[in-house]
């Protein structure tokens, strides 16, 4: 592997998330410096949700947009008892599953780069198999709409059931001595809290980014950011590490 010895990478996941991706850096030699953008703060009480319990016989497909939803949404869900066995899970990607997992459910997942456009892709999504079905997407407030908007349009009909939202946090005192030489960005939302967060910190639209996707990249350049962008290839946190590497190491 190409070592990334020297290079510090502010990582900009939620505190409870980015553990797994400082761990990737910090196995290749690089320094991951943590400052979350985001904090997930689960919505209670809930009425969607809990009404979501008394119709679960109804559903035909549970589709989870992060692992966030599957751990503010399973609790509830699984209070009861077991979920029905004809409900068909769907995870956005490995990590949601992989918590499904640990909770003893599968779920089946699209191909990368593990999004709303790659789950459309799906053969259980295509209109020969949803139409006339009942879906509920499980997801953080403010959502994209992409998906649920397709799938209506193939037929299904489609509620949200929001389990969390995400706030911006207080910008720690450290952050005006920092020194990185790569910011990753995971979404959209965490992008303008960076620079909200930052705003006084004229280095930050100067230093690289990893993005985690194309969307990210044409905002981060609407936003003014003038140092290169990378694109990840996958939405997860293995595909940032390789974009991480192709950035520091071009072929």
């Amino acid at each position: 592997m190409m070592n990334l010895s020297g290079i510090k990478i502010l990582v900009t996941r939620p505190a409870h998330q980015s553990e797994h991706l400082c761990q990737l850096i910090a196995n290749e030699g690089g320094k991951a410096i943590r400052l979350p953008v985001i904090e997930i703060v689960e919505i209670k009480p809930n009425r969607a949700l809990l009404d979501c319990c008394t119709h679960l016989d109804d559903l035909d497909i549970a589709i989870f947009i992060s692992a966030n939803a599957v751990e503010k949404a399973l609790p509830t869900l699984l209070a009861s008892g077991k979920l029905p066995s004809k409900l068909q899970l769907i995870a956005v990607g490995k990590r949601t599953a992989e918590t499904l997992k640990a909770l003893k459910l599968t779920a089946l997942c699209p191909a990368p780069p593990f999004n709303s456009e790659a789950m459309l892709e799906m053969q259980l999504l295509q209109t020969v198999m949803v139409q006339g079905k009942n879906l509920v997407i499980f997801r953080g407030e403010n959502g994209r709409e992409l998906l649920a908007e397709t799938l209506r349009k193939r037929g299904a009909t489609v509620n949200y059931v929001n389990v969390y939202r995400r706030t911006q946090p207080p910008v720690p005192a450290w952050i005006t001595d920092v020194q990185v030489d790569m910011i990753t960005i995971t979404s959209v939302e965490g992008l303008h809290n960076l620079l909200a967060m930052l705003s006084i910190q004229t280095w930050v639209r100067h230093t690289p980014f990893i993005v985690m996707s194309q969307r990210i990249r044409a905002e981060a350049k609407k936003l003014g950011v003038q140092a290169p962008i990378f694109v990840s290839k996958m939405a997860n946190d293995e595909g940032l590490l390789s974009a991480i590497q192709q950035a520091v190491f071009p072929s």
